[in-house]
């Protein structure tokens, strides 16, 4: 299955930045404001999870204009039930004319054209065909994307001349629907692009992260030979990202060969480590083999990717003796991130960590690790610290804290503890005078209060 937030992500030869130190705060700050969006937005009170939209736009037919009223109550139809609804089928013209509408966003564009490519009817190619022509270049790449789903005959076609398109948002787009689409041309394509020097940074990455949402045995093997061929270390990440969208049955002796080489940089191991934070949970003994690693930055990037990992099992006893002997606050921060995804933690295991965190991302991390532990007994010694301590810091790094994403975890972890003080707080931070993302997270977290 494809990883949309992969799929969809920026340019990758722009995105990384010197320095692992750096690399991981910055990648932290963003995962955590994002998940607090989501969590704010979502209303509900399981963990964040990204759940994207697909693609694009159509068609030159002329229909009758939608009020901005009617149109909001067909997107929301599209979005919620699809094109046969509670509400009865949507018609193709209502669709088009949501898609034509410059003023509306890019994500409800693509959720209409989405629908298109599903009806599939010459209509609606037509449609798409018009947009791949006339469209701007992240319309056309959706579109292009959305093609992969395509029951039409002509999708295959399509998508392999929008490969070669001259604009690489188009093409990047058109190599994501091959990945969907499947089978031995998209598969020979890819490789090849992959494989191909003369191709642009961004192309040969984003053809290594399509290969790693293929099943077929051939992709794999595509992957793991690019790992003796290329130099290019932004690529190797990629290539090491596909790898871990395949099962660790299938590539543990690809990454326990390239982790063991004395060619490779500090930063693509650790890099290499991190993308199996993707993969399959038979991963987490091979993570945890990192944890007495004598490089901060590989004992980091295991914790990452065990914080990372949807299924890592159950690993609370070596997590905690692990945090118990970490030196290094980067690494402690992940390690703390990595036990809120286990089941009953105990207050009395998290509280001496606590206790004797000076740094301030990690104790944050801490607390809000604390918060899920003491919710069910505030009057244990735990339970008290939070309310004396906990809060307090947490009061700080609300009001004090140069970056949203501490002030809003903050608050999350305060609507986790539910603690007398913490709900107390909730309420003045959601008559906030300036702040209306602080408000607006502090609102969220008293709702969730009054639900549980």
């Amino acid at each position: 299955m494809l990883r949309r937030s992969k799929f969809n992500a920026p340019n990758p030869v722009a995105g990384r930045q010197p320095g692992w130190g750096f690399f991981l705060y910055s990648t932290g700050a963003a995962v955590v404001v994002a998940a607090v969006f989501l969590w704010v937005v979502a209303g509900h009170s399981e963990k964040p999870d990204v759940r994207e939209a697909y693609t694009a736009q159509a068609t030159s037919k002329s229909v009758t204009p939608f009020s901005r009223a009617a149109k909001e109550g067909i997107l929301n139809r599209v979005m919620r039930r699809g094109i046969e609804g509670d509400a009865g089928p949507l018609s193709i013209e209502a669709l088009l004319e949501c898609l034509r509408d410059p003023s509306q966003s890019m994500a409800n564009r693509r959720a209409a054209a989405r629908k298109l490519v599903v009806i599939g009817s010459p209509q609606a190619m037509a449609a798409l065909m018009e947009v791949l022509r006339d469209g701007p270049s992240q319309l056309k790449a959706a579109v292009a994307e959305s093609l992969g789903g395509s029951p039409s005959p002509e999708a295959l076609a399509m998508l392999l001349d929008l490969a070669g398109n001259a604009d690489e948002t188009t093409a990047r787009g058109a190599l994501r629907g091959l990945a969907i689409k499947g089978g031995p041309e998209a598969l020979g394509i890819l490789s090849s692009i992959l494989f191909d020097e003369a191709g642009t940074a961004g192309l040969r990455a984003e053809a290594a992260l399509a290969l790693g949402g293929m099943r077929q045995p051939e992709a794999l093997e595509s992957l793991t030979r690019a790992l003796g061929v290329i130099r290019s270390e932004v690529l190797l990440e990629h290539v090491l990202d596909g790898l871990a969208h395949h099962t660790f049955a299938e590539t543990e002796t690809a990454f326990r060969d390239f982790l063991n080489r004395g060619d490779i940089s500090a930063k693509v191991r650790c890099a290499a480590i991190e993308a199996l934070g993707h993969t399959t949970n038979d991963a987490t003994p091979f993570i945890l083999s990192f944890a007495g690693d004598e490089d901060p930055g590989v004992r980091a990037a295991a914790g990452w990717a065990l914080a990372l990992s949807e299924n890592p099992g159950e690993i609370r006893p070596q997590l905690i003796g692990w945090l118990k002997h970490e030196s290094e606050s980067s690494v402690r921060l992940r390690l703390y991130q990595a036990l809120i995804r286990q089941e009953n933690v105990a207050a009395a295991d998290v509280l001496p960590l606590v206790r004797r965190e000076n740094d301030a991302d990690a104790r944050l991390a801490g607390l809000g690790l604390l918060a899920d532990a003491v919710r069910s007994n505030s009057e244990s010694d735990a339970g008290r610290y939070f309310e004396i301590n906990g809060v307090s810091d947490l009061k700080n790094a609300v009001y004090n804290s140069s970056r949203l994403d501490q002030s809003l975890s903050a608050i999350m972890a305060l609507g986790r503890a539910g603690t007398p003080s913490a709900v107390a707080l909730l309420g003045e931070i959601a008559n906030h005078p300036t702040d209306a993302a602080l408000r607006d997270a502090a609102k969220q977290a008293i709702k969730r209060n009054a639900a549980d």
